[in-house]
């Protein structure tokens, strides 16, 4: 292990004043000490910055500074931009992480001389006061992957949760973000840009632990809204990436299936929004209707 390597925490923060505090006090407390925690302040209206500031004058760790609100990915963006760490890793402020989230992924990244280290989570719905357990101790395991090994798991792991498709819960090294951000005005940001971190990955290690607490069932988030920019939008993103893979080499089968709960997925949603006679509709009936008439 080399001594004092810098991990980078990057927060968003964008009408989270209920939750902050506990997001940060989670992330000041590491076991693993040399951290760069750079807090970006989206335009946020509510008082939030308050928050930000009191752990600014609490830990010399902090970075903060306050833009214009963007989004999400301009906010993330904004975070790699001003890291100095040799690694990055992405935390929510809605959510929170156990005491050794960051030496964890960061012991294994070293231990497998890997690229990536992603670990799980578990679940706490906000409207029902109820913790999602869904990792246990029993369930540990550490697992390498390397080459093209590492976009097959891909696929498969979407096929479980949202552990590899996310962006947080994840260790990279810096310079895997060369050339890449999140996508500006886009949602479900992360379908743009996680598989293209993972093709410039050459090992990825997995730690089956929960390291991450992933809210839930927060009425007031963009998550839980399906509108029809939604919806292309990860058309979108599914369909670039079937391209990219497909030029590659890459063998589709999991990766299409994805692909078409996701088109299922997102005709239940549009019909629960009343949303049939769109466009959007039509386009997620032809595009399902043609995937599944692909013979394997």
């Amino acid at each position: 292990m080399q001594a004092n390597e810098v991990v980078s925490i990057i927060i968003p923060i964008y009408k989270v004043e209920a939750y902050l505090r506990q997001c940060l006090e989670t992330v000041t407390h590491q076991t693993y000490p040399h951290l760069e925690i750079i807090l970006v302040n989206d335009g946020s209206p509510d008082h939030s910055e308050e928050i930000c500031k009191e752990f600014f004058k609490r830990d010399t760790r902090i970075r903060y500074v306050r833009q214009e609100n963007g989004g999400l990915s301009a906010a993330r963006n904004t975070g790699i931009e001003l890291a100095t760490g040799d690694y990055i890793t992405f935390i929510d402020p809605d959510d929170w992480v156990t005491e050794d989230y960051v030496e964890v992924l960061y012991q294994k990244l070293k231990d497998y001389h890997a690229d990536v280290s992603t670990a799980n989570y578990n679940l706490y719905d906000d409207s029902s006061s109820k913790y999602l357990i869904k990792v246990t101790e029993a369930d540990y395991s550490e697992t390498l992957y390397e080459g093209r090994a590492i976009m097959d798991q891909d696929a498969i792991q979407e096929t479980r949760d949202m552990a590899w498709a996310c962006a947080m819960m994840k260790l990279y090294k810096r310079s895997l973000f060369e050339g890449l951000r999140f996508p500006v005005g886009k949602n479900v940001e992360d379908n743009f840009l996680m598989y293209k971190l993972l093709l410039k990955a050459d090992r990825v290690v997995h730690t089956e632990k929960c390291i991450y607490w992933y809210r839930v069932g927060r009425k007031d988030t963009l998550s839980q809204v399906w509108t029809e920019k939604r919806v292309i939008d990860e058309m979108e993103a599914k369909q670039e990436k079937l391209a990219l893979l497909g030029m590659l080499g890459y063998d589709l089968t999991w990766h299409r299936y994805i692909y078409k709960t996701r088109l299922k997925r997102a005709l239940e949603k549009l019909e629960e929004a009343g949303l049939q006679e769109t466009e959007t509709y039509a386009r997620v009936r032809m595009n399902l209707s043609l995937i599944e008439n692909i013979k394997e």
